[in-house]
């Protein structure tokens, strides 16, 4: 339940920031990485052949506030799969990245990738972040 829930504030997320630039949900990404000077999770949106930004959780749910907490519920899964993968490729939390996208404005599922600086690792599925 929680794997589809967060599904939907991400496929909702990119499906938002797609309708605000006017470009096809293929064309906006959300890339989650590790901060480590502010030791959270940051969010930023990319966009092709457009200007990324860091985002707040908010503006991927499209909220003011979060009166449920989900930024503090989801951080904490994000935050335990990019430390857990940090031990298996030895290297810092901050290394890491993983890229959530939609291949075709129609897809139902997201789609994540894991990197290691620019280096792609592997596909990774929703439920290895939420199973922690």
């Amino acid at each position: 339940m929680i794997n589809e829930y967060v599904e939907n504030i991400m496929r909702n997320g990119i499906t938002h920031f797609a309708e605000q630039l006017n470009k096809p949900t293929a064309d906006v990404q959300i890339l989650i990485l590790w901060d480590a000077e502010e030791n959270t999770i940051k969010y930023k949106k990319m966009v092709r052949e457009g200007e990324s930004d860091f985002v707040k959780f908010n503006e991927i749910l499209n909220v003011r506030f979060d009166l449920m907490n989900r930024e503090a519920i989801c951080n904490n899964f994000i935050a335990n799969t990019l430390k857990k993968y940090a031990i298996q490729f030895k290297c810092e939390m901050s290394n890491l990245f993983v890229v959530i996208y939609l291949i075709e404005d129609e897809e139902k599922d997201i789609r994540l990738f894991l990197y290691k600086n620019s280096e792609a690792l592997k596909e990774i599925e929703l439920e290895e972040i939420l199973s922690n």
